[in-house]
């Protein structure tokens, strides 16, 4: 009994801690991130791995370049070197005295030559021009890969707000629902309401779970989406801090058609890729007509024992002859190539006006709709929402009447939010389109 109490008393205060402490998967479950979307896309700029990664190209174009502004390294060839030479050699030949007084070098036969290519036409220039032109292409797609997650991510932090406040209200309309459920079984118990009436209203509120789950899941669905473009543990939770009541003053274009019209055709990302690659080509077709033009290589020789001079100095030059090859097939692919970049500059530019055009006629309706409602209106419906309750309790109103406000009330809140999470999608496209913020 003893050993048993002291036992007790050893692994009590143990227990004690370690039932105390939460696990380490429960703090992790619990971490909530509460952000702005100010503070998130600091975050995005800062963490996202697709952005770091496509900045490095800015690097390996700039490594290029350096690799294009160095010269041809020369050649040196060392041959017929005889490492031995028969007395037979030597007694009919006309033999070599030594190099050196030590005797190094003697009855010996060697040839030295170095040789320097030199590229004509302007070759090394236009080649360095060639990878400033590539540079400037990752340069542009770089911006392009930043605008375009940019508007994805700030859509996402939209539909982040959207899905809270979707939440929000399902779980203030099952609130009310439980309230009323409670007082209805009162009046069920006391014979004051009928049991058909009761089932409808606990219909109702399975409805509402049903409705309640599906929103969790789609909101669970963009925090997901968030936390890899924020580079964010699998275990937090992100929280939008951002009011969903937007000045209305934000929403209004303040820059006609035609201004992002213009704008788009010089800006817009998928043109500007367009046109740096129609640079990329244009620099090709031009390395490939120099490339028709040969080379010189210029040498410089020595010979010892070869020739009718023991010591023989001599300087020579070599080149292709442009018999057969002189570059026409490269010269015309890059010719052709330079015509498919134009070709596809044209398309690109017609196509962010047409994009600009549908996306500036859909944000102009929908600011129309936005206009049009009206807000007070919306933040009183909370208080009515009670009112309509405590009046159905009091059988002031009819179920029918009740069911009636009680999904119109959700539909338009659900329209309110629903409008400002489009006009902010609709505005990041405009955003993407003309390549920067409107």
């Amino acid at each position: 009994m003893t050993i048993k109490l002291f036992s007790y008393i050893l692994f009590l205060p143990i227990l004690l801690l370690v039932c105390g402490l939460p696990s380490q998967t429960q703090a992790k479950q619990t971490d909530t991130l509460s952000v702005t979307r100010v503070e998130a896309e600091r975050i995005f700029l800062e963490r996202n791995l697709a952005l770091l990664a496509e900045k490095l190209n800015l690097d390996q174009a700039d490594a290029l370049i350096l690799q294009a502004k160095a010269w041809p390294n020369p050649s040196l060839e060392i041959s017929e070197v005889n490492f031995w030479a028969t007395p037979h050699q030597v007694a009919y030949g006309d033999g070599n005295p030594p190099l050196f007084r030590n005797g190094f070098g003697e009855n010996r036969q060697l040839s030295a030559q170095l040789d320097q290519l030199v590229q004509t036409a302007r070759k090394r220039k236009k080649n360095i021009s060639l990878q400033v032109a590539n540079r400037q292409l990752a340069e542009v797609a770089y911006s392009e890969v930043l605008l375009s997650l940019k508007a994805e991510f700030r859509t996402l932090l939209s539909e982040l707000q959207f899905q809270q406040n979707n939440v929000r209200i399902l779980q203030q309309q099952m609130q009310v629902l439980n309230q009323l459920i409670r007082a209805q079984e009162v009046q069920l118990r006391s014979g004051n309401i009928s049991k058909a009436d009761f089932y409808r209203v606990r219909a109702l509120d399975l409805s509402l779970r049903a409705e309640l789950k599906e929103a969790l899941q789609e909101r669970n669905e963009v925090q997901q989406s968030l936390k890899s473009l924020l580079l964010l543990p699998a275990e937090t939770t992100i929280y939008l801090e951002d009011s969903p009541n937007i000045s209305r003053s934000s929403y209004l274009l303040t820059q006609p058609l035609d201004s992002l019209l213009a704008r788009a055709e010089k800006y817009n990302p998928d043109v500007r890729v367009a046109q740096s690659d129609l640079r990329v080509r244009e620099a090709e077709h031009t390395l490939e007509r120099a490339m028709r033009v040969p080379d010189l290589t210029f040498n410089a020789n020595y010979d010892r024992g070869g020739n009718i001079l023991l010591n023989f100095i001599g300087f020579g030059v070599s080149m292709d002859l442009p018999f057969f090859d002189r570059n026409k097939g490269n010269i015309q692919a890059a010719q052709i190539g330079v015509q498919q970049g134009r070709y596809l500059h044209t398309l690109r530019v017609q196509e962010a006006r047409n994009e600009v055009v549908r996306a500036y006629s859909d944000y102009v309706e929908l600011a129309d709709l936005y206009e049009s409602i009206d807000e007070t209106y919306i933040n009183e419906l909370d208080d009515v929402l009670a009112g309509v309750s405590r009046n159905f309790q009091r059988k002031n109103i009819s179920l029918l009447e009740f069911l009636d406000f009680f999904d119109a009330f959700k539909d338009n809140k659900l329209l309110y939010f629903d409008t400002i999470r489009s006009l902010e999608s609709k505005k990041e496209e405009l955003n993407l389109l003309i390549g920067s913020d409107i």
